[in-house]
């Protein structure tokens, strides 16, 4: 998991076979470009494990391996847990997504409500949906 993306070095460094076409039909480069903002945001400036949480579930599902976000894989993968880490005691992953939509939420309140991109996490899963704001906005 995350070998092609780099984000403890604050890089973001997608190999995504032929560029990538993420869930919803959006180009993987519109995501990554919304990702970017995200993380330069003043939201998440000093949030530096939010942004790689959000960092390598955006590059894992762009490189068709969401079926892998579990909330162990991201606990070793994000958190530095060990592999045999149990979940039900250490509830670092579930803390940190309900920060990471609470941010998102506060995000597109205010310096992305006119993002073209929305990157959303819903509750109870790990895996992001991309939506083009058009979308939100007529649905």
């Amino acid at each position: 998991m995350g070998k092609n993306l780099s984000y403890e070095q604050g890089e973001i460094t997608p190999e995504l076979p032929g560029g990538g076409v993420s869930a919803g039909g959006l180009d993987a480069a519109e995501v990554w470009n919304a990702l970017k903002r995200i993380r330069n945001s003043r939201v998440m400036s000093s949030c530096d494990r939010l942004v790689q949480l959000l960092t390598f579930v955006v590059g894992s599902t762009l490189r068709g391996e969401a079926a892998h976000l579990k909330e162990t894989t991201i606990g070793v993968a994000v958190f530095g847990r060990n592999p045999d880490y149990d979940p039900k005691v250490d509830t670092i992953v579930r803390s940190q997504a309900w920060r990471l939509r609470s941010k998102l939420r506060k995000y597109y309140a205010s310096e992305g409500m006119h993002d073209p991109i929305i990157i959303d996490l819903p509750t109870g899963h790990y895996v992001p949906v991309f939506h083009s704001r058009d979308e939100v906005e007529a649905g």
